[in-house]
């Protein structure tokens, strides 16, 4: 079983690649790549990439390389430091095939690479499971009203963030109320704006 790694932090490539090595009988590290534009997706794949979420100096998501990827691979296993839902889940979307927290260890890592193999979609734990999984932790937001939370954690006054999705200061107060009640109901404390702009950045959406 052939695997690759793609992680911008050398220490957790060392890592895979004794992970991989210590299980030499049946899994074979064919690529460690620090960045995305190292991979050449039109030559052969590895039966798993192991693909950090984030990559860059920045912290890049890298969720609009994963449909290449897994084109390229056999499966991709998402092996990431991230524990907000919305991350996790967009990746699912664009076709993951399985989530490992790096906090779970090597040997969790190698299990899932095993089980991916097979065509198993797997999760390492009950906690990357749940992230992925329980949609009652995590308000579903629309696009304008993540687009409303973005403006106002920058710094814009909610007449100013009208101005700028060229909609009336009223309809941005109707959008404030929708996603409030949607944090109330999962029975997330909000109080003010504040508030509402500091749950959907601990979820991800911002």
């Amino acid at each position: 079983m052939t695997v690759a790694v793609l992680d911008n932090q050398e220490v957790v490539r060392d890592g895979v690649a004794a992970a991989v090595h210590r299980h030499g009988e049946e899994l074979q590290l064919v690529g460690s790549y620090g960045a995305v534009d190292e991979v050449d997706v039109d030559g052969p794949g590895p039966d798993v990439l192991v693909l950090d979420l984030y990559l860059g100096r920045d912290d890049v998501l890298v969720l609009d390389h994963i449909p290449a990827l897994a084109a390229w691979a056999g499966a991709v296993v998402l092996h990431t430091a991230e524990e907000k839902p919305m991350p996790l889940r967009r990746a699912l979307a664009h076709g993951v095939h399985g989530v490992i927290l790096k906090n779970d260890g090597t040997e969790a890592l190698v299990n899932v690479v095993r089980r991916a193999a097979m065509g198993d979609f797997v999760c390492s734990s009950v906690v990357a499971e749940a992230l992925i999984s329980d949609v009652s932790l995590t308000p579903r937001l629309t696009v304008r009203e993540v687009e409303v939370l973005s403006n106002l954690r920058d710094g814009l006054t909610q007449r100013q963030v009208g101005s700028r999705l060229k909609v009336a200061e009223e309809t941005v107060r109707a959008h404030l109320k929708s996603i409030r009640g949607k944090y109330i109901d999962a029975e997330r404390e909000v109080t003010n704006t504040g508030s509402l702009v500091r749950e959907a950045g601990l979820d991800g959406w911002i």
